[in-house]
């Protein structure tokens, strides 16, 4: 339930008669209990974690492959926190680093726990489109590298080799696997003439009625 924008630009998410609670980078804020009180307000210590989390994480990964990918996110409108979930969800679940979204959240996002990334998945279908977006542009990007390491095997004699040789040549047209051969439909034979099967077999008719040589 979004209110208005306030002069920090961080919209209210809900207001209560004593007290309110905001949306900091994605992350729900809500305010102390009375008699509570921290020293800074839940809002600007929200903000001071997500940025802080944000500059270790751009740090760590200045030099990274994706990075591209995170910035056209951040200028298409994504926050930093949504942006980095994007990536490392269209990464194989096997390479991800860290391995479970609730780590991601509170070791890499500087989030409390991944509710709101929860939220993000269920409510923001474009969202999942862009992320399957990333993972074709992932693929793209390392068709070089995906082709020099198959032209490497293909060309190594090791029998452990033969599948990617196998590849190769299909890319290239050299190899047709004779299990996808197209079949025409199957004649009834029995129902031929000696003419019509010397003609189909293309031998001279005296071969084919057993008269043909000494």
């Amino acid at each position: 339930m979004a209110g208005s924008e306030e002069s920090t630009g961080y919209p209210v998410l809900l207001r209560g008669a004593d007290a309110e609670a905001f949306v900091v980078d994605g992350e729900e804020v809500a305010p102390p209990l009375p008699g509570m009180e921290a020293a800074l307000d839940p809002r600007t210590e929200a903000q001071l974690r997500s940025q802080r989390a944000r500059e270790v994480f751009e740090a760590q990964h200045e030099a990274g492959p994706w990075m591209d990918d995170y910035w056209d996110l951040l200028e298409e409108g994504y926050t930093w926190r949504q942006a980095v979930y994007m990536l490392w969800e269209a990464q194989p679940p096997d390479r991800r680093r860290p391995r479970y979204q609730n780590e991601l959240a509170t070791q890499v996002l500087g989030l409390t726990t991944d509710r709101v990334v929860s939220q993000w998945k269920a409510e923001n279908p474009a969202m999942a489109a862009r992320i399957a977006r990333l993972t074709v542009s992932a693929l793209a990007k390392a068709r070089s590298r995906i082709i020099a390491a198959l032209i490497e095997s293909a060309s190594d004699p090791n029998p452990r080799s033969h599948s990617d040789r196998k590849m190769a040549l299909q890319m290239t047209g050299d190899y047709v696997d004779t299990q996808n051969v197209q079949v025409g439909p199957i004649q009834d034979l029995s129902r031929m003439s000696t003419e019509d099967l010397a003609a189909m077999a293309q031998l001279p008719e005296t071969v084919a009625d057993g008269n043909g040589g000494d």
